[in-house]
């Protein structure tokens, strides 16, 4: 029988009951999307299983998905299509995964992404130096303002998400202003919108910085999908206040954690680990770069 949780343990992909006639019931994706299986079957005899349900998203909007195929030996060896997406994959049941070993390729990419972390941690300027320029400039914190973005931002914001993303990874290849500006369009232009931009401009009206969070499926009710400041104001308590603007907004929304997803490389990191993020490990025990804080009101106090 396939009565039971299949995936691993870091990322159940369905949770199944089976009934004496064959019926099917469950969920898929339970802990994150927990859309449920409205029909389903299962043949002891020839191991082949259908699925068939959809997912109701928080803005109401429906995804159906369509999962067959069958049970050899201990393994359900799936086609699936979940809205758009299409493809193959095999799981076993949760308590009998073992995840893969590591390998060199596995430990010479932490040890490459640390070293390019370093390198593009050198590109940024010191807090001592930011705090000298900014006193020469005749500015100050105190004129730095905190607001939501509206539609009419979206330009500046292509040009800042273009600008920080460059310079975080010391790079002049990242995706162009008008990639930013579709896609920051794209957001903006949803309808029921639970998600939120917080920007950070200068007494002139620049953006400076600016943060994305909207909701998430699973373990964390939120993600901090974006957190970038220019680097001229880096190392002068900004990041803290925007971490402390952006965990309020959660707040706001009814949403008490929250996970960020990082690149290895980035020269942030140890940021996110004095703003006292979990480093959340996978199932072989390493850390790909995801933070969680479990409990946003200890970046507000």
């Amino acid at each position: 029988m396939i009565t039971g949780r299949w995936g691993k343990p870091s990322d159940v992909l369905l949770d199944l009951v089976v009934e004496a006639d064959g019926v099917v019931r469950g969920v898929a994706n339970p802990g994150r999307q927990n859309a449920p299986i409205r029909r389903g079957h299962f043949d002891a005899i020839s191991g082949l299983i259908t699925l068939e349900g959809e997912h109701v998203g928080q803005d109401g909007t429906t995804l159906p998905f369509r999962i067959a195929g069958r049970l050899d030996g201990r393994t359900l060896r799936l086609t699936y299509e979940y809205g758009d997406m299409r493809g193959k994959t095999d799981v076993v049941r949760v308590e009998e995964y073992t995840p893969p070993p590591l390998t060199v390729g596995d430990r010479l990419k932490s040890r490459i992404a640390g070293l390019k972390r370093r390198i593009n941690a050198r590109s940024r300027p010191t807090g001592e130096e930011n705090a000298r320029t900014l006193r020469e400039r005749g500015e100050s914190l105190d004129s730095i303002t905190f607001r939501d973005a509206v539609g009419a931002d979206i330009p500046a914001l292509a040009e800042l998400h273009v600008t920080t993303w460059n310079a975080t990874y010391n790079t002049a290849r990242g995706p162009t202003i008008a990639t930013r500006i579709w896609q920051w369009n794209q957001v903006f232009a949803k309808e029921n919108r639970r998600d939120f931009v917080l920007v950070l401009e200068d007494r002139t009206g620049r953006l400076i910085g600016f943060t994305w969070g909207r909701p998430h499926e699973g373990e964390f009710e939120g993600e901090l999908s974006k957190i970038y400041l220019r680097w001229e104001y880096h190392g002068l308590g900004l990041g803290r206040r925007m971490m402390a603007e952006t965990a309020r907004r959660f707040l706001e929304r009814g949403i008490h954690s929250f996970i960020l997803f990082a690149e290895l490389s980035n020269p942030t990191l140890g940021f996110y680990d004095r703003m006292r993020g979990e480093r959340l490990l996978d199932d072989r025990g390493q850390f790909g770069g995801a933070y969680g804080w479990r409990d946003v009101r200890t970046l507000v106090r």
